[in-house]
């Protein structure tokens, strides 16, 4: 009889280490599962593909113009030519197409600075131009303000154009057949303003705003 109790208490005992190690396994492998994706997402690497543009040169123009000028042209009843050109550009669809190149002749007295990107960058603008897998696409909601526009060029011939608005995120690229669709996602706009940054106030004040930069990193 003192044998089968002994036994008996064996067994509960048994059961009761079993129950409370299984109530613990659960959580342990939810522990284990969390560590192992935070694993995948940090060893997340894109995959590369086609270039947009075979170029040689890029011409870089830039406007420093407020919202609220931009609603006021906007608003003219009886827009000029270089009105409605100024305005197609900055928030409509200009250049239409890579053969719709007119429009460049008048940038300069639009208001738009013009600059040429230095060949040393071209690498670090070639790794924001090209196809490539993202870990996670955001979009915008706002309205885009083509405040930046870059052109490319292959032997002084225009292959390609791209407008960029920093502020919404956003792009209008015409000149190529690549899958333009992951274009300045995981942090390629920040990158691709800095590349751009011509050391002026307003540049930097961009920067500071909507990327959180310091001084020393521009």
């Amino acid at each position: 009889m003192k044998n089968y109790t002994i036994s008996n208490l064996r067994f509960l005992l048994v059961t009761v280490i079993c129950f409370f190690l299984g109530c613990k396994n659960p959580e342990h492998n939810s522990m284990n599962r969390q560590q192992s994706n935070t694993s995948v997402e940090k060893k997340f690497i894109p995959k590369y593909g086609k270039l947009y543009f075979d170029y040689d040169q890029i011409d870089y123009y830039h406007i420093n113009i407020g919202e609220n000028s931009i609603m006021a042209l906007d608003t003219i009843p009886n827009r000029s030519k270089k009105d409605q050109l100024k305005l197609d550009i900055l928030i409509n669809k200009t250049p239409k197409d890579i053969n719709d190149t007119e429009f460049i002749k008048s940038l300069d007295k639009l208001g738009f600075k013009k600059s040429v990107i230095k060949a040393q960058n071209f690498k670090k603008i070639n790794e924001i131009f090209i196809e490539k897998t993202v870990s996670e696409n955001i979009e915008y909601a706002c309205i885009p303000i083509y405040r930046d526009i870059l052109i490319f060029k292959k032997q002084k011939k225009v292959i390609g154009m791209a407008k960029i608005c920093f502020d919404c995120h956003q792009k209008d690229i015409v000149g190529t057949n690549a899958n333009t669709e992951n274009f300045g996602q995981d942090g390629d706009y920040p990158k691709l303003l800095q590349i751009l940054n011509t050391n002026q106030l307003n540049r930097k004040a961009v920067m500071f705003k909507h990327y959180g930069l310091k001084k020393n990193q521009i």
